[in-house]
């Protein structure tokens, strides 16, 4: 893990310039190489790393959002991002092969990696094929308990059910969900959260207001943007307060 000193606002600034307009899987490695090398390979692992990034660079507090599934209306929360990333990163144990009996058999796998759900991304057609690729992509062995193993064959949905909750409770991060209850109508659902995606729109829209600041700043002061980003933070809020802007 990098220094987990403040990252200044022209490094910022220039990390936002290198991630914005590539495709999204790029994206999350490039944000995960500012803090940590080398890029994790485990979903919860990378997972707790955006959120330690997030808390880096914007503090631990997070405002979300989202809608009702049933009326619409918004619900509003908040969390932790140092205390969820603690709470993401997978048990020791998590990349060995486990074994699982299940439906007559014994399953040995290992928990999915970035390069799993990419693949099973890029090559299925529904959420229920993507799912199967998945867990295909993760079984190591299959035999009949106490017997030898047998080839590769789709798993029974008794068994996939079963490698699905196993995986889950060996990486609770690789996903990242909050039990949310509307405020309008009361009803309750899981909302899904894509960390990356989440962290790259917050960065973006900082950037964008950063450099409406150094417009501002430059018009009035005749300032250059190393200038204005040397300043701290309460400083270039005062220059703006005074011009006008703030």
């Amino acid at each position: 893990m990098r220094d987990e000193a403040a990252i200044e606002a022209s490094e910022l600034l220039q990390l936002w310039e290198q991630v914005g307009g590539i495709p999204s899987a790029q994206r999350e490695d490039m944000l995960l190489s500012a803090q940590c090398e080398p890029v994790p390979w485990s979903l919860g692992e990378r997972n707790a790393e955006l959120l330690a990034l997030r808390a880096r660079l914007f503090g631990n507090g997070l405002a979300l959002q989202c809608n009702c599934v049933t009326c619409d209306a918004v619900a509003e929360f908040a969390v932790d991002c140092a205390a969820l990333a603690d709470a993401l990163r997978p048990a020791d144990d998590a990349a060995m092969t486990q074994q699982l009996k299940v439906d007559g058999y014994c399953i040995e796998f290992r928990v999915p990696m970035i390069a799993d759900l990419r693949r099973a991304a890029s090559s299925a057609a529904d959420a229920e094929e993507f799912v199967t690729n998945l867990l295909d992509s993760c079984v190591v062995a299959r035999r009949p308990d106490d017997g030898p193993a047998c080839p590769p064959q789709a798993l029974s949905s008794i068994a996939a059910e079963a490698l699905s909750q196993r995986m889950e409770e060996l990486e609770p991060g690789a996903s990242v969900g909050f039990d949310v209850t509307c405020p309008a109508c009361s009803a309750q659902w899981n909302a899904r959260m894509d960390v990356a995606e989440v962290l790259w729109l917050e960065l973006n829209g900082w950037a964008e207001r950063l450099l409406l600041d150094v417009d501002a700043l430059a018009r009035a002061y005749g300032w250059t943007e190393p200038q204005i980003l040397a300043l701290s933070a309460p400083r270039r809020a005062a220059y703006l307060d005074l011009v006008g802007v703030g």
